[in-house]
């Protein structure tokens, strides 16, 4: 436990100084973060596959790693073409794992193209959104006018939604800890139990409640540091909202990651956190609440525009 603490709050150290450099440097401060968890966990997924697996899939798969997060980042910053380059990036990898069907025809088959190719949609493709969600308000965007000032200004930016994801997350998974460790016996019922038999109702239902808690910290404290409550009747409500819908999706995100390891007969991605395992194992709920954080972003800019 002690072991686990300490690797815990390791975690937020980095989470929390990547986060200040974010605001007091740039916004590409925190996509090294973000670099360094795609690297890392390709590296963890593409081990966990072994050798359904081969050398050269792998190859491939770090290449489009390495390139994929800087070249989405970049592009987003600057010309907001985030998602083109990573759909360039895809069907160049996609292209040259099918390649491997004829370059390495002995070697290759469909299965190990599509494990190589799952290998790199997760997490690559879901810490790219992240990218983007680190990149919704910039300069050069707000320059040339691409967002509503209501959004940038006063209810949203970069910097509240990377909050909701960091935030939230924790929040609803300490809730669900809490919640399942203390009320199991009352309410003993299981969530998902032929793919992970520990997390209760009870647990899911306190990690929903920890998601909205969290939102509602991040909405008084950035309005508060601000100096400024705008339109506290819509946009609380709206914050509670996407705390909530966050929630959800990091519970989600962790049964996804439970199947993933329950299917490939192992209890860890990896051993970096000592406690928690892998990278993956500490950034699964994360991954999908960045999905939906940038989801609810883009709703919400579509109805104000």
């Amino acid at each position: 436990m002690k072991t686990r603490v300490i690797s815990g709050a390791c975690y937020v150290a980095i989470l929390l100084s990547f986060f200040l450099l974010k605001i007091f440097v740039h916004d590409f401060c925190f996509d090294v973060l973000i670099y360094a968890f795609a690297i890392i966990g390709a590296l963890e997924m593409l081990r966990a596959m072994g050798d359904r697996v081969t050398k050269a899939e792998r190859v491939i798969v770090m290449l489009f790693v390495f390139i994929c997060i800087p070249a989405c980042a970049i592009a987003e910053y600057f010309f907001r073409y985030g998602l083109h380059v990573t759909s360039i990036c895809f069907v160049a990898m996609g292209t040259a794992l099918l390649s491997l069907l004829v370059l390495r025809h002995e070697e290759t088959t469909p299965e190990n193209l599509g494990v190589a190719f799952f290998s790199a949609l997760y997490p690559v493709l879901l810490l790219i959104v992240l990218v983007l969600v680190n990149h919704v308000s910039d300069p050069v965007a707000l320059e040339q006018g691409k967002y509503p000032v209501v959004l940038n200004d006063i209810a949203f930016n970069s910097d509240v939604l990377i909050l909701f994801v960091f935030v939230v997350s924790p929040a609803a998974d300490c809730m669900a800890y809490f919640f399942g460790r203390f009320l199991h016996k009352q309410f003993p019922e299981k969530m998902a139990p032929d793919i992970s038999p520990n997390k209760t109702i009870i647990g899911a239902i306190g990690g929903l409640i920890g998601g909205v808690i969290g939102a509602g910290v991040i909405y008084f404290a950035y309005n508060a540091i601000a100096g400024t409550f705008v339109d506290m009747h819509i946009w609380l409500p709206v914050y509670l909202a996407i705390g909530f819908i966050a929630a959800a999706a990091t519970e989600f995100g962790d049964l996804v990651e439970s199947c993933i390891k329950r299917k490939l007969g192992i209890k860890d991605m990896g051993k970096i956190m000592p406690g928690h395992g892998g990278v993956l194992d500490r950034i699964d709920g994360t991954l999908f609440a960045s999905v939906a954080v940038y989801l609810a972003f883009a709703l919400i800019r579509l109805l104000v525009a």
